[in-house]
Parts: C-alpha cells; structure tokens; sequence
C-alpha cells in the first residue's frame, strides 16, 4: 500500500447507497475523496459521476479519505465499511 493517510475500506453496491452515501457525506464540511488501494487513482467522494464510475471500475478497492482532516471518518460511514476478519 502507499498511501501514506488514515482512510477507510468502504463498499457501495447499489445505486441506492451511492446516492445516500454521497448526500450524507455532502452534509460534512470536509473534501472527501475516494480511492483504490494502491492509491494511484483518486475521485471526489462527492461527485455522483466520480463515485458510480468507482463502483463499476473498482468496487472492492474503494477507500474513503478525508483530506482536510487525515483520519477523520464521518460515524455514518461506518454501515458501510468492509469488514476484515
């Protein structure tokens, strides 16, 4: 991995939750973006186009950043994380 910040391993799989998922974040004052694992291609986790691009492209790579405070994921974002065992 080389990203270098605190981020959170989401996954959207409906057009349902893209779309809840992005009004809730758009509440926050925050930039959020979206990106792979690697960390070589990022999206505004706003943009609805950005993010249902995401989901067809890398929907098992998806991981949250906050970019105007490192580690700083919204609670809500939680129902949506990937969970690892």
């Amino acid at each position: 991995m080389n990203s270098c910040h605190a981020r959170a391993h989401i996954r959207l799989t409906s057009q349902a939750e893209v779309m809840d998922f992005i009004q809730r974040l758009c509440r926050c004052e925050d930039v959020f973006s979206i990106e792979n694992r690697a960390g070589t291609r990022c999206i505004n986790a706003k943009s609805v186009i950005g993010v249902m691009y995401t989901v067809l492209d890398y929907p098992d790579e998806m991981y949250l950043v906050n970019e105007t405070k490192d580690g700083a994921i919204p609670a809500f974002v939680d129902q949506y994380r990937v969970m690892t065992a």
